[in-house]
Formats: C-alpha cells, sequence, structure tokens
C-alpha cells in the first residue's frame, strides 16, 4: 500500500513495530545462511569470497530501518561466520553490510541527509586513505587519462544527492510495478554500493599488515579491482539484488506485514 502523509506527499509502507524483532532475527537467519554460497574471489584476498548475502543485503535497511537492519547485518555476519568457519576481514566483515543497512535504512525513513553525509564520508575516507589507488591511467584517445578508481561510487553519489535520490522511497510501495522495479534498483545500487566502498576501506586497512600483501601485489591487486569491480557490482544488483527487494517488498505488501504507520492516511 502507498501511503501518504497530511501534506500529501508519499511515503512507503512500514513494519510494525510489533513485529520488529521477529523479523530482524529471521532476517538474520536467512543473511547468515546464505554466506554459505560464495559467488565471486576477494582479489587480493587468499581464501576470501564473496557471497549470496550481497544479493539481500539491501532489504535489511529497506524493510527492517536504520536501527534493527545494521543490527540484523551484524548478528546475521558472525551467524554466517559460525556456520561457515570463513571471515574476509578478522572479524569486520559485518562493517559493510551494517553501512549498507544503515544508509538504506535512513533513506526509507526520509533522513535522506543522513544517508548523503554518511555516503560522502566513505568517498571522502577513500581518498584520503594513504593504501588506496586514487586514480588509474586508462586508455583514452591516443594517450591515456587520469580515471577516478571509485568512480562507479562516484555515479551513485550524484544519482544520490539529485532528486532522484528520494525517488525510491516514494516509489517502492507503489501500485506502478515500473516505478517499484526501478526503486527497488536503485535501492540496491546504493545501498551495494555503500557496502562495497566500505569493504574496500577495511581491505585497504588491512591488505599489507593483516592479510599478507606487499605494496607491489596491493598495488597490482588495486588494477585488477578497478577493472572488475564494476561488472561485480552490477550483476550483483542487475538482476540478483534488485529482484530480491522488489519481490520480497511486493509479498509483504500483499501478507499484509506492512502496515500503515500512526499518523497517515491511506
Amino acid at each position: 500500500m502507498e501511503l501518504e502523509r497530511r501534506d500529501g506527499t508519499m511515503i512507503p509502507a512500514e513494519i510494525s513495530h510489533t513485529r520488529l524483532i521477529s523479523f530482524a532475527a529471521a532476517f538474520a537467519a536467512v543473511y547468515g545462511t546464505f554466506r554459505l554460497f560464495p559467488i565471486f574471489v576477494l582479489i587480493g584476498g587468499s581464501g576470501r569470497v564473496f557471497s549470496t548475502t550481497e544479493f539481500i543485503a539491501p532489504l535489511l535497511g529497506v524493510v527492517l530501518g536504520p536501527y534493527a537492519g545494521p543490527v540484523a547485518a551484524v548478528v546475521g555476519t558472525f551467524l554466517g561466520i559460525m556456520i561457515t568457519g570463513r571471515t574476509n576481514f578478522f572479524g569486520l566483515d559485518f562493517l559493510a553490510p551494517m553501512m549498507n543497512a544503515l544508509v538504506l535504512g535512513l533513506l526509507m525513513r526520509r533522513k535522506w541527509l543522513l544517508s548523503v553525509l554518511i555516503y560522502s564520508a566513505l568517498l571522502a575516507l577513500f581518498f584520503v586513505h594513504p593504501s588506496t589507488l586514487h586514480f588509474v591511467s586508462v586508455p583514452f584517445l591516443n594517450g591515456t587519462t587520469e580515471f577516478p578508481f571509485i568512480w562507479l561510487h562516484i555515479v551513485v553519489w550524484v544519482l544520490l544527492v539529485s532528486p532522484l535520490g528520494r525517488r525510491p522511497v516514494e516509489w517502492i510501495s507503489g501500485a506502478t510495478r515500473w516505478k517499484a522495479i526501478v526503486s527497488a534498483c536503485l535501492l540496491a545500487l546504493i545501498g551495494t554500493m555503500t557496502q562495497h566502498l566500505t569493504g574496500t576501506l577495511i581491505f585497504a586497512s588491512m591488505a599489507v599488515p593483516l592479510m599478507g600483501l606487499t605494496p607491489q601485489s596491493l598495488a597490482k591487486a588495486w588494477l585488477a579491482i578497478f577493472y572488475v569491480y564494476p561488472i561485480e557490482r552490477l550483476v550483483v544488483v542487475l538482476p540478483a539484488a534488485t529482484l530480491v527487494t522488489f519481490a520480497v517488498v511486493k509479498a509483504l505488501k500483499a501478507t499484509g506485514l506492512l502496515h500503515q504507520p500512526s499518523g497517515m492516511k491511506s
């Protein structure tokens, strides 16, 4: 159901507060179980992999919000570590999905400015981090040009700060199917790139002192990641995370598990 504020603007339905704890527990259990299924190898991380949790991580923020969502991300990550015995970042794996859920949860609660500020802070941290690769020389016409390593993250930042950045909140619960799908895609993209940016910062901090990479091997890893990560992230978003987000929100609406917030009218 799409809901209307007293001022006439539309908002998405929210999950009942009485169901929030059970929903958070259920999502954490599903998230942890999905860690069993690897999909990509982490470049520069021997034996480390990305898993199908990437497909469902945006749901934690979209459905559970900015408080229960990050908690479910933390609990689900440690549950997954217990199930698989596998950790990418020495137990700090929870930070990336937690930031995904936080940014999307704030966005869904119309705290757009906080979402923008957190995402912007992550971008700034990347550019001041001493171990990240800021620009890559890529062939252009008859020479080369310096291209930002995190160009796709910057594209998402532009989408987030533009008027389009607020549309997914209005469209995700809308009756128009194509708008709901576009909304799910935008939310999945924002959340996925937030998660990837956080994970990249963790990798940059741990690669040499803890993961055994030399500065030379890290430089080679950055170059490989630059060419691979856009394809990898778009595979996560299109169609996997988009379809999962759209389908779950639609199912929750159809079964009546999304309710009308107090003070709103349908």
